[in-house]
C-alpha cells in the first residue's frame, strides 16, 4: 500500500477514449538522431557545460545532463548563435501543452485520440515562473523528468513521516495483504480507487482530530479562455489540473496558534465510524461550527538548512501553490452533485471506465485499511439506495452491468479471521462497486470542507523533523486569477516565454543553479548588455566629472 499560439481546441483534442497506448509510435519530431546528438555534443559550449558538470555533479547527474542537454539543443538551437539555446519556442511547436506535454495523436479513421504524453497538468506545473520560465520551458520540451537529487529524496521521506504521524497505517495491513488468499490488484485503476478512499478517510480524520495530510484536489483549466472552469465541465478542451494538499488544519478562528481541534468532542471520541451516518450528521455540525472554526490550507517545504529561500520568485510561487490548493478545494466544496461529475471526468481523463466493477479483493483490502464503508458495502450488496441522488439514479438506470459477486471467496478464503469478518459479503451483490460510489462519497466530504475554508493560508518550513519557520498569508483571489491566466496563456501557446529579467543580480542568483547556464543565449546576451551598460555609465560619469572637463 502506498500511501504558435494555436488554441488547443484547434488541435482536435477530445476526451480520451484510450490513453498512453504503447502501440502508438512517436514520429520522432522531438527526438534527436544519433548523428544529431554527436554534432550537438561536439559544440564548444556543450563540451564546456559537460566539463563543468563533471567537476561538481555526481555521476548520475552527469549522465542525466548528457541525455537532456542535446535534446534541448536540437529543438532550441539559436539561428543567430547556433552554439546557444534560443529563448523563444521552436518553430511549429509553440504550444507546450499540446506539442511537448500531452502530445495527442488522432486516428484519422476512427477519430480516437491517444496520448503519447500526459493529458493533464499538476498545480506545480502551473508555477512556470517559480524559478525561470525559460528553464521550465527547456525542461518541458526535453520530456525528461527533473533530476531527483538527495535533498528531494530526503524531502519525500519527511513528508511521509509527517503523513504517518497523522494517518498511521493499520498495524497488520502489510501482513494481511501479504497473506490474503486472493491477489489484490495494484494497477493504476485500483490505485485511483485507493487514493480516493484514502482521501475520504483522511477528511474524516480532519473533522475528528483536527488535521489531515496528503489530500487530493483538482479542477479544470479552459484552453479557450485560459481561466478555471466554474460549475460543471462541459468542454472536452478543459484540461484537468490536479494537486495534493500537504496539510489541512481545523482550528478555532480566534486561536493564536495552529493547534488542531476536533469539530466536536463527540467526533473526537468516536472510534468506529460508519461513513453513511457520519455524512448524515456532518452538515449540521459544520453549520454550527462555521463561526468558531476554520480550515487552514498549508504546504510543507523541506530545507537542508534552517533558512528560507532568498529568491522572491520561489517564495511567491510557494504562496501561489497554496492559493491554487485553496481555490480548488473551495470549488470542490460548493456543490456535491457538480463535484461528483468533476470526479468522474477526472477518472475518464485518466483513461478509466467509471462503470468498471472494482475487483472484490480490493474492496476487502480497503475494508481492512478502514472499515468505515462496511455499512455502504452492505447497502450495495442488498441493492439499497445510498441517499445521493446522482448515484442512486444512475444505479437504477444501469441495468446492463455484469454480475458482481464475491461467492468465489467462500471457497478460496480459508483464513478463519478473514472469514469471520467478511463472509457475510461472500454473495452476489445487487449493485456493483464502481468508481461512482467513491466519487459520490468523496464529493459529499468535499462539500462539508468548503464552508469552513479560511482566508488564512500557510507555508511550513522543515529542516529534518523540526518545523523551524512558518509563513502566514491571506488568500488573494484576484492575484490567483491573474497568475493562473498568465500560466494558461503560456501552456496553451498564447504568449511568448518570459525569462527572468536580465539584470546582473538575477543572472548571478538564478543562472548559477541552472542546467543550461553555459548554453543559454538569454544569459549570454544579458551579461553582455550589463557589461556594456556598465562601460557606458563609466564613460558618462567620466565625461561629466570636473577632472574630465579640465583635461579637455
Amino acid at each position: 500500500m502506498t500511501l504558435k499560439r494555436f488554441s488547443l481546441f484547434a488541435r482536435n483534442i477530445h476526451l480520451p477514449k484510450k490513453t498512453n497506448a504503447a502501440s502508438v509510435e512517436s514520429n520522432g519530431s522531438l527526438a534527436p538522431t544519433d548523428e544529431e546528438l554527436e554534432v550537438i555534443n561536439s559544440l564548444p559550449p556543450f563540451q564546456h557545460a559537460l566539463q563543468l558538470s563533471s567537476q561538481s555533479a555526481t555521476k548520475a547527474k552527469r549522465s542525466y545532463l548528457e541525455t537532456k542537454l542535446p535534446k534541448v539543443q536540437k529543438l532550441f538551437k539559436s539561428s543567430r548563435d547556433p552554439a546557444y539555446l534560443a529563448y523563444d519556442f521552436p518553430q511549429g511547436l509553440s504550444n507546450p501543452y499540446v506539442d511537448a506535454h500531452a502530445r495527442p495523436v488522432t486516428n484519422p479513421v476512427t477519430g480516437d485520440t491517444k496520448y503519447r504524453g500526459t493529458p493533464r497538468l499538476s498545480v506545480t506545473k502551473l508555477l512556470t515562473k517559480r524559478w525561470c520560465e525559460l528553464r521550465e520551458t527547456y525542461d518541458i520540451y526535453s520530456r525528461i523528468p527533473i533530476f531527483e537529487h538527495s535533498q528531494v529524496k530526503q524531502g519525500r521521506k519527511e513528508h511521509q513521516r509527517l503523513e504517518e504521524e497523522v494517518h498511521a497505517p493499520p498495524a497488520n495491513i502489510e501482513e494481511f495483504e501479504a497473506n490474503f488468499e486472493v491477489d489484490i490488484p495494484d494497477d493504476p485503476f485500483h490505485s485511483l480507487v485507493e487514493d480516493w478512499y484514502l482521501s475520504i478517510v483522511r477528511l474524516v480524520t480532519l473533522f475528528q482530530k483536527g488535521q489531515a495530510r496528503e489530500i487530493l484536489c483538482h479542477g479544470y483549466l479552459s484552453s479557450r479562455t485560459s481561466g478555471f472552469v466554474r460549475g460543471k465541465v462541459k468542454d472536452d478542451n478543459d484540461v484537468l489540473v490536479s494537486g495534493i494538499i500537504d496539510h489541512l488544519i481545523l482550528r478555532q478562528r480566534r486561536a493564536k496558534n495552529n493547534v488542531p481541534s476536533s469539530l466536536t468532542q463527540v467526533l473526537s471520541e468516536s472510534v468506529d465510524i460508519n461513513l453513511a451516518q457520519f455524512l448524515n450528521l456532518l452538515p449540521s455540525l459544520v453549520q454550527q461550527a462555521s463561526k468558531d472554526f476554520e480550515i487552514v490550507v498549508s504546504d510543507v517545504k523541506t530545507r537542508s538548512t534552517k533558512t528560507i529561500p532568498r529568491q522572491q520568485t520561489v517564495v511567491k510561487a510557494s504562496k501561489m501553490q497554496v492559493m491554487y490548493y485553496r481555490f480548488l478545494l473551495e470549488d470542490l466544496g460548493r456543490d456535491a452533485e457538480t463535484t461528483y461529475q468533476k470526479l468522474l471526468i477526472n477518472a475518464q481523463r485518466r483513461g478509466f471506465n467509471v462503470d468498471q466493477p472494482i475487483n472484490p479483493a480490493k474492496i476487502i483490502n480497503l475494508l481492512e485499511i478502514d472499515p468505515m464503508i462496511r455499512g455502504d458495502m452492505e447497502r450495495l450488496q442488498r441493492g439499497d439506495q445510498l441517499g445521493f441522488k446522482p448515484f442512486d439514479s444512475e444505479a437504477e438506470l444501469n441495468t446492463s452491468q455484469p454480475v458482481y459477486t464475491l461467492e468465489e471467496f467462500d471457497e478460496k478464503i480459508t483464513d478463519l479471521r478473514t472469514r469471520q469478518k467478511y463472509e457475510t459479503l461472500f454473495t452476489t451483490w445487487n449493485t456493483p462497486v464502481t468508481l461512482r460510489y467513491f466519487a459520490a462519497r468523496l464529493a459529499l466530504m468535499y462539500e462539508n470542507v468548503g464552508p469552513l475554508l479560511s482566508q488564512n493560508l500557510m507555508i511550513e518550513y522543515y529542516c529534518g523533523d523540526v518545523n523551524f519557520h512558518n509563513i502566514s498569508f491571506s488568500f488573494d483571489a484576484e492575484e490567483l486569477e491573474r497568475q493562473s491566466f498568465d500560466s494558461a496563456q503560456f501552456w496553451f501557446g498564447k504568449r511568448a516565454i518570459e525569462p527572468i529579467k536580465p539584470n546582473m543580480k538575477n543572472l548571478q542568483t538564478y543562472c548559477k543553479y541552472c542546467d543550461y547556464e553555459s548554453v543559454c543565449l538569454w544569459r549570454k546576451e544579458g551579461r553582455q548588455a550589463c557589461k556594456t551598460l556598465g562601460q557606458e555609465l563609466v564613460r558618462l560619469y567620466n565625461g561629466n566629472s570636473p577632472n574630465a572637463i579640465t583635461r579637455e
